[in-house]
């Protein structure tokens, strides 16, 4: 914050005076104009921010839906061809799923022939061709895809697909998949609880409309309005005026997603958007006639406002008590922007201060103290969601053999690359912490023992690939323990004695491996 050339409270007290003078229309003009410009300013961001939160959800809806099925994938009864077994594990996992009750898990080779579809018994005829956008392509690249909408051969209605490969020999031998119906993101758009006579919609990377707030049954497959399609060709953020397919004209934001290519548009009808800018019009001529008229006091309060810009200063004072970020903006008094920038860099020292308070200062991550506090933050979530948590409890093999045999120097290195392949192996809504010495814990919300215990035998075999530094080779392992909630235990100090538990486990069964905590038993 530049101060020196900030006018000090005498010059100011001089030029307030001097501003009384100023004709009064002319300020008038000037603070109209700019305000409507800026009010249609801010609305439009922030009708772009919702639009950007809700595409966000929808990205997260299909995510998820994506990693279920990435998990059953592996499935072993696949690679033994007993598709009657798995169809009753992809109908437990929908059942698991109880937000999941309008998808269908369905598996396909690579002639598009159905062998399994939960949406019909076991046994059942099934096409023999079933064929969508971009089946071949997982047979190709081996990558997950994520479908326009179609009309789907055994539901005979919209829908789209998410398709993901399934190896078998280390070759993509199906594609197992999951249909979804366009209602499922009705839901999320009603979810937002748009204001009256607001317009949103979903469309493909076709433009074709997935779901929409208003007649979804009437327009739901249709393409979208000619200047939402030429918008949506883009790929880009876009604030335009378009037509809705009844013939509404309205002001639309477009946000649209790279992960799914999908776009999402809300619209506020013309009417509506200016009635808000007309009012607050009408709320700024009021103001400059009072300004008028009490343009003669102006001169004896002007102490009191110069006040107000000091008393400025004890919001951001109190946020700095509480620890949190400070930011005091121009108070246009040079000694009120000197205590701001004071306050300011205190905030800056304070920040870094409490971050290395809660996070490991070798690897950069969590300490054990933040650990504890997040693992209790998410249990009472979890307890109020009525969803799951896993803990893995991480302890090197043969890390202090290498510590001994290349020195403190070395061990540091191996402890951050240990903490580099954890970061990179954990999804970013995991936590990873290190507990001390050569101990790491994960954090997995939303996940239950037996997908935390998947994970942690994969984990197992990564931190186990050897370690190079310069001419130097280092060979180590790990022991994983798991324990979740709440199947071993409803509390962050038990569950972490779980953990622990299921890791010396591990250790005794002759480490390099994962251990799960028993279910049933309780502390």
């Amino acid at each position: 914050m530049k101060t020196k050339r900030a006018p000090t409270i005498r010059s100011k007290l001089l030029l307030l005076v001097i501003a009384c003078v100023v004709p009064a229309a002319l300020m008038a003009v000037t603070l109209i104009t700019y305000e409507y410009q800026r009010t249609r300013e801010q609305l439009s961001q922030t009708l772009l921010g919702t639009a950007r939160a809700m595409m966000s959800g929808v990205d997260r809806d299909l995510a998820s839906i994506e990693s279920s099925l990435v998990a059953l994938a592996t499935s072993p009864h696949l690679a033994a061809n007993d598709f009657h077994t798995f169809y009753d594990q992809a109908r437990q996992v929908l059942a698991a799923r109880a937000e999941d009750d309008d998808i269908n898990i369905a598996l396909l080779d690579i002639d598009g022939k159905q062998h399994l579809n939960t949406r019909r018994p076991f046994g059942a005829p099934l096409p023999v061709q079933s064929q969508f956008p971009g089946l071949k392509a997982i047979y190709e690249d081996g990558k997950p895809v994520i479908t326009d909408l179609f009309i789907g051969q055994v539901t005979l209605t919209p829908i789209l697909v998410i398709a993901v490969p399934v190896y078998i020999n280390g070759k993509v031998a199906y594609n197992l998949n999951a249909g979804i119906f366009p209602q499922r993101f009705e839901e999320l758009l009603q979810q937002q609880k748009l204001p009256a006579g607001w317009i949103a919609a979903i469309f493909d990377s076709k433009g074709t409309i997935v779901a929409r707030t208003r007649e979804m049954e009437r327009f739901v497959g249709k393409k979208a309005a000619p200047e939402v399609m030429e918008n949506i060709s883009t790929n880009n953020e876009k604030i335009f005026s378009s037509t809705t397919l009844e013939g509404v004209t309205v002001h639309t934001v477009l946000s649209h997603s790279e992960i799914s290519n999908w776009s999402i548009a809300i619209g506020i009808p013309n009417e509506a958007f200016t009635l808000e800018l007309r009012n607050t019009l009408l709320k700024l001529i009021l103001a400059t006639l009072i300004l008028l008229a009490g343009s003669l006091a102006i001169a004896w309060m002007i102490g009191g406002r110069i006040a107000a810009s000091i008393r400025g200063l004890t919001g951001p004072a109190l946020e700095l008590g509480r620890g949190k970020k400070v930011y005091v903006p121009p108070l246009h008094l040079r000694e009120a922007d000197e205590v701001g920038a004071s306050l300011m860099r205190a905030s800056e020292m304070l920040q870094k201060a409490q971050h290395q308070a809660n996070h490991d200062v070798l690897t950069g991550l969590a300490n054990r103290g933040l650990f504890d506090e997040i693992v209790n933050q998410q249990l009472a979530l979890c307890e109020r969601n009525q969803t799951s948590l896993s803990i893995l409890y991480i302890d090197l093999d043969g890390f202090k053999a290498v510590n001994d045999a290349y020195g403190h120097e070395i061990g540091d290195q191996l402890l951050c690359e240990v903490a580099a392949r954890l970061k990179e192996s954990s999804r970013h809504s995991d936590l990873v912490a290190r507990l001390g010495g050569d101990e790491f814990a994960i954090v997995m919300v939303g996940t239950g023992l037996k997908d935390a215990a998947f994970f942690a035998e994969k984990l197992v075999e990564n931190l186990s690939v050897v370690y190079v530094f310069g001419n130097l080779s280092a060979h180590i392992s790990a022991s994983i323990g798991v324990a979740s909630y709440p199947d071993c235990a409803l509390t962050s100090d038990t569950l972490l004695q779980y953990a622990d538990r299921a890791m010396y486990q591990a250790k005794g069964a002759g480490r390099r491996q994962a251990v799960m905590a028993p279910p049933a038993e309780r502390m």
